[in-house]
Parts: structure tokens; C-alpha cells; sequence
């Protein structure tokens, strides 16, 4: 057994219940149940394999104790019956049969942060804007809405002991019901529920204590919160003090904390904007001034999590994404295989955008995720030959997940190094985990028996594609350039991350606003230099991710990094560029223009192709420029579906 991370392999207690290390398990929501909530077979096997991975707790993504507050849980007709109880307990034993524990986190849905998946009204503390539709105001529970409530939590921690649950959790975080009832700016109700902080705490008073005494002294019960909501008129961290403070008192026996919620939403799922163990430090300060087992999730990499232990910043370390991406995160950093662990991106695109969908979650990375009972791997009877054409993400994973399957794989790159435009994408310090990612997956080629052909353009009337068995494309994209007098004058994005040397001087504009763009510009002003971002849509990143988009705009904006919107580029000169705006014609000076104008589509050949070779299959972003999610997705389902 190694020693690199004691502390995370140290073992733990709460209240009576004994953990056999520091990792747990984050609740995140699958959207995978069926539809009357009852667990589903893929959820299940979900969260048996990540117990397998070897963590010491996994605690249950949120399990509405009620249908009746959130119109767009109404779905959840299992909600307070016996039949919960038994889905409950079906999650439960999956967990158990691999030696982890299983805590239950039980909530009451979202109120005025619910999806906009129904035209009902929504329902809060108060008669409060709804997040999504903020010209909407929701209704406020009634009190006897409130003492059902109350009966709800204690009926489903009672169910929660029969489904032989060890620990249950209150879910008061990220502004949601509870949190909208403990915070003066959603509660303005004057009855005993409102005003005062003892009024304000009383409903989480009350569903702790029939909670308490439906599980008895002993049983451990935990809470999440937000130790600072992070926006101005939310809770402050002195305000969660005073909280968990109160609730210890109580008999709280553990506190899950984070930070933020909806407004300015940065934090719920935070980005790679945000670096490595990112609301650790807030967590601290709640376990020093509270002197209370604090477990704390946020962007943990394992020597950032170890080193938080290690300090005493927490007494554990939750990880949600990280362990979507990889199950096994626990077992192989116990075997002394780091560098096995496939790591999460925090990209969100898939583990968080799908919520936005109303579907269920996947992983950018892993397409396994959520899919585990759909997608086995096995040695074939009959390998073929396979061609990969395109070491970026996608080529790599089609080359390794063919070679998993048995197949002789020979992966051709046009370049002399592998990763694609991954390689220029990961410059910037923040974006290291797009490095570590690209590394993986050459490791785990070499591993699996992967030919690497580099140096070598591939097209149609190659002779290495003669006596391929199946021919895989995909030959990414291409820096896409347009026709602007002057372009010359400007350094590509990808030539500036690849090649610094190229770009120099104080005085920085970045022609395009999207992702590239903008973290060039990021890159560059945290470095001191002084940038300007021009872009022809109304706003920077307009496509992105709420949760993605948000952190890097508040980073270009802690950067001072300045824009101009609904701007057009006229002309590049070498000292700067000539642009038109809503106000008319406008020069910029710069010692240095970066182009950022996105990618096209590397198609010259794939027609050809195809035409002379039928059986090809054409991956990422030569079909259609996309993200990574298409690329590696896109590139596992293809050598997936070789037999």
C-alpha cells in the first residue's frame, strides 16, 4: 500500500458510524430515476460502480421527501409511500455489497431555483421572483404547508433507517426551499416563520428534530450549506457561523459545506475558472469557528485534497464530477496509479448541461457514466485492422477503446505531436487538466497496444489504408481565418498559445469573443498585460454554459480585462485594429492583435473517403466543430460499434 496520500486513506468517524477513508462521494442529481422516481436499473449500477471505486461514503444524490412543493417534481409519485422507501433500499445494497456507506440525502426541492420545465407557479419562503423567469413571482407556503413539510422529513428519515441507510443528510444549500426559508433576502414572511433568525431557522429546526426522532440518537445526520452565498444581499459567512453554530447545538453531527448559489452562479458546479480545491478555505473557517466535522466539495484534485486534510481544512473531502469521470479515482491512487486516473475536465458540458435538457447525465470524458449496465468491454473474436486518422481527443479514444475491444490499431497524425488542438487549449495555467486529459488517454493507447504513426498525412489514396479493416476519421479542425485587409498583421490564437514567442508587447487586442478568445485574453491579463476582447455578437461567449460562462467573466472582469460587443473587425494594421461599433467607427492601438475567429472543419478528404472506403466512420470536429464532449463521445461510440 503507498503512502502519498495518508490522510486521504486515513479512516473517519461520525457519530457512530466508521469510514474506512476521507473520500466521499458528492450528491449530484443523475436525472436517471424512472419516471414515477423509482429508481432505474442504470441508476442503480451508477452507484454500485462508484462504490466499487473504493470510496468510504456515498451519499445519495437529493431524494424529494415530497411531490408537492416543486411542480416539475410532481412526477415523483413514489415521494413519502413505502415504494420510495424500497428504491431507497435497492441503491442502498448496491452500495453496501461493495463496502462503502450510504448516506441519504433527503431535500424538498428547489422552489424559486426549480427548472423552467413547467408553466406552474413556483413556491418559496415568499412571494419572491422565480430565478428563471424573474418577472414571475412564486407563491409562499401556507403554514400548514409548512407542518406537512416538517412530517415529510421526519417520515422519509424513518423510511431512510428501514432502507438501512447510514447517515442522512439535510439538503439546505445553494438557495434551494430550506436555504430560501434561512435567508432574509428570499423570506420577508411575518408570521413565526419570518423576521427574527430563531423564525427563520425554525422550519429546519423543526424537520431536524422529526428527523432526530425518527432515527434516534445515535444515527448520524448531516447537513449542506453554503458558508457565503457570494452575492450581495445573500448570507455572509458570519451569518452560516451563527447557523451552524445553532444547529450544533441542536445535535447536527456533521456539515457538508460549499459556497454560493444561483445568483451570480459560479459555485453550484464550479469550472476549471476556479482552480483546484476552490471553497476549501471558506470550509476552514467554518470548522475553526464552529469546531465541527466539516466535509467539503469544490474542484479537488487528490494533492489538493490531501494537502487540505493534511492542514486541517476539513475532515473530508467530497468529490462529485471527478468520480463521474473516473469510479476507480480512489482504488488506483491507493494502488500507486495516479497517473491511471482519467481526470475530470470540470467542463459541466455534459454532467450539468444535460440538466438543462431534462435528461439524464453523462460524462464528457467517460461515456460509460450512467450508462455502466449498457456498455461492456470484451476482447472480440475477429480483431480487424483499424485506422485512426487524428491524434486529437476524439482519434485517441477511438484508437483506445478499439484496442480495449481487441482490434490492431494504428493511429496516423499529421503532426509530431499527439492531442490536437487540446494542445493549444491547454497553454493557459488554469486549463492544465486539458493537458493531463490528452496524456491519459496517450498512456492508456500505449497500454492497451496502440501503433502511433506520426509525421504522416493520411488521405484517400494513402497505401497505409489498403489492407484496414475499418478506417476511423477523425482529422479534427482547422483555425478558421476570414477575409479581413490586413489579417496578416494578427497572430492566431492557437500560434499564441503554442508559441509565445510570437506575441509580445503591453498592449493586447483579442479579435473574438468566444471561448478560445476569451481565455487568451484571461491568459494574458493575468500576466499584467493590458487587453481588450472585440466581439460581433451582442455579448462575450453568448453559447456557453451559464455555470461555465459566468466564472470567466467575473475572472476577465477581476483581470480588467475590457470589451467591446456588437463590434465588427474592419481592419487589422500591425498597431492595431479599425472596428465598427454601435457608435460608428472606432480605432483601437495594440502592440500585439490575437485572431480568435473559432474553427472549421477539416473536410477536405472525408468524402473521398468515405466514397473509396464505404465502412468509414467519421468522428468530431470534421464533421461539425463542437466541444470535447463530442469529439471523445463521438470517438468512443465509433470504436464501440466495431464487431
Amino acid at each position: 500500500m503507498v503512502k502519498n496520500y495518508e490522510k486521504l486513506f486515513e479512516r473517519g468517524k461520525i457519530k457512530n458510524m466508521s469510514l474506512k477513508n476521507r473520500i466521499v462521494m458528492s450528491p449530484m442529481g443523475t436525472f436517471s430515476e424512472n419516471h414515477d422516481g423509482f429508481p432505474s436499473g442504470a441508476q442503480i449500477e451508477y452507484y454500485r460502480r462508484r462504490a466499487r471505486g473504493g470510496i468510504g461514503m456515498l451519499i445519495i444524490e437529493a431524494q424529494y421527501c415530497t411531490n408537492k412543493t416543486d411542480p416539475w417534481i410532481d412526477y415523483i409519485t413514489t415521494a413519502d409511500t413505502d415504494q420510495q422507501m424500497k428504491g431507497w433500499s435497492y441503491i442502498i445494497e448496491a452500495i453496501h455489497s461493495e463496502g462503502c456507506k450510504a448516506c441519504l440525502q433527503i431535500g424538498c426541492g428547489l422552489g424559486r431555483n426549480a427548472f423552467p420545465f413547467s408553466d406552474a407557479q413556483m413556491v418559496s419562503a415568499s412571494e419572491v421572483p422565480s430565478f428563471y423567469f424573474p418577472d414571475k413571482l412564486c407563491r409562499a407556503f401556507t403554514i400548514d404547508e409548512i407542518h406537512d413539510l416538517v412530517g415529510a422529513f421526519g417520515r422519509a428519515a424513518q423510511r431512510a433507517v428501514v432502507a438501512e441507510a447510514d447517515a442522512i443528510e439535510i439538503h439546505a444549500h445553494s438557495g434551494y426551499i430550506l436555504d430560501q426559508f434561512m435567508t432574509p433576502a428570499w423570506n420577508k414572511r411575518t408570521d413565526e416563520y419570518g423576521g427574527s433568525f430563531e423564525n427563520r431557522m425554525r422550519i429546519v429546526k423543526e424537520i431536524y428534530e422529526a428527523m432526530r426522532a425518527a432515527v434516534g440518537p445515535d444515527f448520524p445526520i448531516l447537513m449542506r450549506m453554503a458558508a457565503d452565498h457570494d452575492f450581495d444581499g445573500g448570507r455572509t459567512l458570519e451569518e452560516s457561523i451563527q447557523i451552524v453554530n445553532y444547529m450544533k447545538e441542536l445535535g447536527v453531527d456533521a456539515f457538508d459545506i460549499d459556497m454560493g448559489c444561483y445568483e451570480d452562479k459560479q459555485w453550484i458546479c464550479p469550472s476549471i475558472y476556479q482552480g483546484d480545491s476552490c471553497m476549501v478555505d471558506y470550509a476552514a473557517k467554518i470548522k475553526e469557528a464552529c469546531d465541527v466535522i466539516v466535509l467539503c466539495a469544490g474542484n479537488h484534485s487528490p494533492e489538493s485534497a490531501e494537502k487540505a486534510l493534511e492542514e486541517g481544512k476539513v475532515d473530508y473531502i467530497m468529490m462529485g464530477r471527478p468520480l463521474i469521470a473516473d469510479p476507480d479515482l480512489p482504488n488506483k491512487l491507493l494502488e500507486g496509479r495516479r497517473e491511471d486516473i482519467r481526470p475530470c475536465l470540470l467542463c459541466n458540458q455534459i454532467c450539468v448541461g444535460r440538466l438543462y435538457e431534462n435528461r439524464k447525465i453523462g460524462c464528457a470524458v467517460n461515456t460509460v457514466a450512467v450508462a455502466e449496465q449498457d456498455y461492456t468491454f470484451k476482447k472480440t473474436d475477429s480483431p480487424k485492422k483499424v485506422a485512426v486518422i487524428g491524434g486529437g481527443p476524439g482519434g485517441l479514444e477511438a484508437a483506445r477503446v478499439a484496442a480495449l475491444q481487441g482490434h490492431h490499431v494504428t493511429l496516423y497524425e499529421k503532426n509530431n505531436v499527439l492531442g490536437g488542438q487540446f494542445n493549444a487549449a491547454s497553454a493557459p495555467k488554469f486549463k492544465h487538466r486539458l493537458r493531463e486529459f490528452i496524456d491519459w488517454e496517450i498512456l492508456q493507447c500505449e497500454k492497451a497496444g496502440v501503433v502511433f504513426k506520426l509525421n504522416t498525412t493520411i488521405t484517400p489514396d494513402s497505401p497505409e489504408l489498403e489492407d484496414k479493416d475499418r478506417i476511423i476519421a477523425a482529422m479534427g479542425a482547422s483555425p478558421f481565418l476570414p477575409n479581413i485587409p490586413g489579417i496578416e498583421n494578427a497572430v492566431e490564437v492557437c500560434d499564441a498559445h503554442l508559441h509565445p514567442e510570437k506575441i509580445s508587447g503591453q498592449k493586447f487586442v483579442v479579435c473574438g469573443g468566444g471561448i478560445s478568445g476569451c481565455d487568451e485574453a484571461l491568459e494574458l491579463a493575468m500576466d499584467g498585460k493590458d487587453v481588450t476582447i472585440i466581439e460581433m455578437q451582442d455579448q462575450l461567449c453568448p453559447t456557453a454554459l451559464l455555470d461555465n460562462r459566468n466564472p470567466l467573466m467575473f475572472r476577465l472582469r477581476d483581470n480588467h480585462v475590457k470589451s467591446m460587443v456588437s463590434t465588427t473587425i474592419k481592419e487589422i494594421r500591425p498597431d492595431g485594429v479599425v472596428a465598427e461599433g454601435p457608435d460608428g467607427e472606432v480605432e483601437v492601438s495594440a502592440d500585439c492583435i490575437i485572431a480568435a475567429f473559432g474553427t472549421k472543419p477539416n473536410s477536405e478528404y472525408v468524402d473521398a473517403l468515405c466514397e473509396k472506403y464505404p465502412t468509414t466512420l467519421v468522428i468530431g470536429d470534421c464533421v461539425k466543430v463542437g466541444q470535447v464532449a463530442e469529439a471523445v463521445r463521438g470517438g468512443f461510440f465509433a470504436a464501440y460499434s466495431l464487431h
